[in-house]
C-alpha cells in the first residue's frame, strides 16, 4: 500500500516515456526494477531445478537468463535452462496484497493471502464447485503485476506474507513485470497484461441475457408437456405470458441420443423431434440457442467409438460407463475429428456452446491448461465459421489466460444458499482481476437439495445480483421453476423485475463489454481498481463497481441488511440509485436494509447511464417494437466534466459515441453533448426540484442541451 502511493508520486502523473525505470541483476542473481534510487519491484530470485519442490535460486547469471524493458513500463524476462522446472520469487512489504491467478475465492477472500495451489481447476470447495477461470497473472497493491506466458502446469505460493513464488514445469519460461502507465492506476496494469495476452471478443447482445435454462429439460414436465422440446416451449410461453424479458436459452446434457449424453453429435428424436424446425421456432420467438459440450467420450457414443478405435483417449482408467476420458487434442486427427463433427450444431442453427468439464480427472492434471485451450479453440472455430465473430455466445467454466478471446465464463456449480451466493459474488470480482470480463452465474445456485432450494429469499437476492452482473443466467427446472409450486407469484414478480431491469441496462452493459474488448478491464470491478488509494477497499469481497458508474452491494445474508462502505477517490458522494433520496459521503459506512424488491445500488457524482429497450429478444408482446434509448444523467458541481463511451450496434458492426456532460457551478448550469449519436434519445436529468422532485425528461437528438439555474442531487 505504501509502495503504491510512492510509485504514483514518482511516476504516475508523468508520460510513461519520461519514467526512468531500470532493470538490473543483483549479486544474488535476482532482478531489481528501480526508478532512480527507489526500488519498485524486487524479483528476489530466479528459480530452477529438476523437481518443483526442490527448485533453488539461479546462481549463474549467464545461465539462459535475459531481461530488458520492451516498453517503458513492461520488462520481459526469459529463462532457458536444462532443468525441468523454472520460476521466480518476488518480495514486497509484509502488508502487500496479491490478487489474481484463480477465479475461485479461497477462504472467501479476493486476495491470495495464505493460498498455495496449482494453476488448474479448483474442484469441489466451499460455496462453489469447479470455479475455474484462471491465468498465470497476479496484481499487487505494491503497484505492479507479473504475467507468465505459458500453458504448462505450474503452481503459485502466497503463504509467506509479502512474498509470492511460482514454478512451472517447463525448461523455458517467459514472464513480464508490468508497471503502471498513464494515470498510474492498477487498471493500467490489467490493460498492459491483456495487450500482451488476449482480450475478450465482443459478445452478441443475446449472450448477455436474460437467458433461461434447465439442468435437464427431459424432466420436470407440467401440464401436457411430454418431451424436452415441449418443455422448453412451456418456458417460452410462461416468459411471454408473464412479460419477462429473455434473449436466449441453452440445453444442458442430456439432449443427444446415446447414454444420456451428447456424443453422437445429434438431438435425441424422442425428446427433440425436428430440431431444425424447433430452433427456427425459437428464433422466431426471439431466442438464440446454445448446447452443452465437453471433451469427454461417454461409453457407446460416436465419439467414444471413434476415439477408442484410433487411440485418441487419455488412458486414465475412469469407469467408461460413467463420464469417460477426454480426447488428446494434441493429436491432429483427434482435433480435426472433433471439430468436423461439432460443426453439425452450428449447421442446424445453434449459436454457441456451454462448455463444461476439463478438470475432473478425465485427463492428467499436467495437461489441463493446454488441452482446455485446444478444446476452446475448436469450439470457437466451429461457431465463427458459421456465424462470424460476435455472432454467437460460447461460455465455459474452465478457461485459461488467452482463451478469454474464445470464450466467456460462468462460475461453476454454486451452492444454492447464502454461502454459495457470497462466494459467487467474490468469484465474479476475482474473475475480473484475471481479466475475464463477460461473466455470469447460475442464478439461485446449481447444487440444490430438497423441494425449496434455493429458498425464495436466496433466489430473490441472487436475481438482484444477476441483474447487475454482465450476464443474467437463470437456472430453472427439476422442481425449481418459479411459476410452479413450491414457489409462488412473489418469486415470479422478482424474476420479472430483475430480468427486465437487466434487459433495460443492456445499453450500459454492452458499452462496458465493448470497453473490455479494447482495454481488458472487467465489468465487475474490485473496489480498489477504482479507489486504489483507499486502503479500506483492498479486501472487500461483497461489493464492487459495475463499470465505472455503479457501486453495487448485494445482500448475501438472510434478513435483508448489510453495511456498505463508500470508497474514497472515484466520487466524493454516492446517491442511492433506486429511490434517489439518500446521499452518502465517501469514506463512510452505512447500515442499510432493503426488501426482496430491491438491492443496495449507488451512482457516482457525474454518472452517465444509458438504458433502454434496444434489443427485442422475446418481447413479441410489444406491438410495432422499435429500439429506444434514454440517458440517465446525474450531474454534480463537484465534477466539471464526465464522459461515457456508448456502444451502438452488434459486434464487428458496432460503433461508439462519446457522450460528454459538463457543469458550471457559478452559472448553475449543466450541459450534455451527444456527439454523433444519430437517433433520438430521451435525456433524464436527476435534479433537485425538478418533476416529482428528482426527474426531468427531455427528448433530444444530436448536438447538445443545456439547463440553467438548476440544483443537483449531490
Amino acid at each position: 500500500m505504501v509502495r503504491l502511493r510512492l510509485l504514483l508520486s514518482l511516476c504516475a502523473l508523468l508520460p510513461s516515456a519520461l519514467c526512468d525505470y531500470k532493470i538490473t541483476l543483483t549479486t544474488s542473481s535476482g532482478l531489481l526494477l528501480t526508478d532512480g534510487n527507489t526500488t519498485v519491484v524486487n524479483n528476489t530470485a530466479i528459480l530452477s531445478g529438476s523437481q518443483n519442490t526442490t527448485v533453488s535460486a539461479l546462481k549463474n547469471s549467464t545461465q539462459g537468463l535475459s531481461y530488458s524493458f520492451i516498453t517503458p513500463t513492461v520488462a520481459k524476462v526469459t529463462l532457458n535452462t536444462s532443468n525441468a522446472f523454472n520460476g521466480a520469487r518476488f518480495s514486497a512489504s509484509s502488508d502487500t496484497h496479491f490478487y489474481g491467478v484463480w477465479e475461485y475465492p479461497f477462504n472467501y477472500r479476493i486476495s491470495n493471502t495464505n493460498v498455495s495451489f496449482e494453476l488448474k481447476g479448483v474442484g469441489n470447495n466451499v460455496g462453489i464447485n469447479w470455479s475455474n477461470a484462471r491465468a498465470p497473472f497476479f496484481l499487487t497493491s505494491s503497484g505492479y503485476g507479473v504475467y507468465t506466458d505459458t500453458l504448462k502446469m505450474g503452481s503459485y505460493d502466497f503463504t509467506t506474507p509479502g512474498e509470492v513464488q511460482f514454478v512451472f514445469n517447463s525448461t523455458s519460461l517467459v514472464y513480464y513485470i508490468i508497471l503502471p502507465k498513464g494515470d498510474g492506476s492498477l487498471k493500467s496494469i490489467i490493460e498492459q497484461y491483456t495487450e500482451i495476452s488476449a482480450r475478450s471478443e465482443m459478445p452478441p447482445t443475446s449472450g448477455l441475457g436474460p437467458t433461461f435454462w434447465s439442468d435437464d429439460f427431459t424432466q420436470d414436465f407440467h401440464g401436457s408437456v411430454s418431451n424436452a422440446q415441449e418443455n422448453i416451449q412451456d418456458v417460452v410461453n410462461h416468459l411471454y405470458y408473464n412479460r419477462i424479458r429473455a434473449t436466449s436459452t441453452f440445453l444442458d446434457r442430456p439432449y443427444g441420443s446415446g447414454n444420456r449424453s451428447w456424443g453422437n453429435f445429434d438431438f435425441d428424436p424422442a425428446q427433440y423431434p425436428g430440431p431444425e424446425g424447433f430452433m427456427k421456432n425459437l428464433t422466431d420467438f426471439g431466442f438464440d440457442l446454445q448446447v452443452w459440450i465437453a471433451n469427454r467420450a461417454q461409453l457407446g457414443t460416436k465419439i467414444f467409438n471413434a476415439s477408442t478405435a484410433n487411440g485418441w483417449l487419455f488412458p486414465d482408467d475412469h469407469p467408461v460407463g460413467g463420464l469417460g476420458e477426454a480426447l488428446n487434442l494434441s493429436i491432429p486427427a483427434a482435433y480435426d475429428y472433433f471439430e468436423e463433427n461439432l460443426e453439425y450444431f452450428a449447421s442446424v442453427g445453434v449459436k454457441g456452446y456451454k462448455i463444461d468439464r476439463g478438470e475432473e480427472g478425465e485427463m492428467p492434471d499436467y495437461v489441463q491448461n493446454e488441452q482446455m485451450a485446444l478444446f476452446l479453440d475448436l469450439a470457437y472455430e466451429t461457431m465463427v465459421h458459421k456465424w462470424g465473430k460476435s455472432g454467437f455466445y460460447n461460455f465455459a467454466r474452465s478457461a485459461v489466460d488467452r482463451s478469454r478471446a474464445k470464450t466467456h465464463i460462468w462460475n461453476g456449480d454454486s451452492a444454492a444458499n447464502f454461502t454459495g451466493l457470497a462466494y459467487t459474488v467474490a468469484s465474479g470480482i476475482r474473475a475480473g482481476l484475471v481479466a475475464f470480463p463477460i461473466w455470469g452465474s447460475d442464478t439461485g445456485g446449481y447444487t440444490r437439495e430438497g423441494a425449496l432450494t434455493p429458498s425464495a429469499e436466496v433466489w430473490a437476492r441472487w436475481m438482484w445480483f444477476s441483474a447487475f452482473s454482465p450476464v443474467y443466467e437463470f437456472m430453472l427446472g427439476t422442481n425449481h421453476t418459479p411459476w410452479y409450486p413450491p414457489y409462488n407469484q412473489s418469486t415470479v414478480d422478482v424474476v420479472k423485475q430483475t430480468a427486465n431491469l437487466h434487459a433495460d441496462l443492456t445499453p450500459y452493459i454492452k458499452s462496458c463489454a465493448y470497453e473490455a474488448t479494447k482495454t481488458g478491464l472487467p465489468i465487475i470491478r474490485a473496489l480498489f481498481l477504482e479507489a486504489p488509494e483507499d486502503t479500506k477497499t483492498w479486501e472487500v469481497p461483497d461489493s464492487y463497481f459495475f463499470g465505472e458508474e455503479f457501486l453495487v452491494a448485494p445482500i448475501i445474508t438472510s434478513g435483508g441488511s448489510r453495511s456498505v462502505y463508500f470508497p474514497k477517490g472515484p466520487s466524493k458522494k454516492y446517491l442511492e440509485y433506486f429511490k434517489k433520496e439518500n446521499v452518502y459521503s465517501a469514506g463512510t459506512t452505512a447500515n442499510v436494509t432493503v426488501g426482496l424488491d430491491s438491492m443496495p445500488v449507488y451512482v457516482k457524482q457525474g454518472a452517465i447511464i444509458p438504458r433502454g429497450d434496444i434489443f427485442q429478444g422475446n418481447a413479441m408482446w410489444v406491438e410495432d417494437w422499435k429500439p429506444s434509448l434514454r440517458l440517465e444523467l446525474f450531474p454534480s458541481y463537484d465534477v466539471p466534466e464526465s464522459r461515457f463511451t456508448y456502444f451502438d450496434g452488434e459486434g464487428q458492426d458496432g460503433r461508439t459515441v462519446e457522450i460528454v456532460m459538463t457543469t458550471d457551478k457559478e452559472k448553475k448550469a449543466v450541459n450534455v453533448n451527444l456527439g454523433e449519436l444519430g437517433f433520438g434519445v430521451t435525456l433524464v436529468w436527476y435534479l433537485r426540484g425538478a418533476t416529482e422532485g428528482r426527474e426531468m425528461s427531455v427528448s433530444s437528438e444530436n448536438g447538445s442541451l443545456e439547463l440553467t439555474e438548476v440544483d443537483t442531487l449531490f
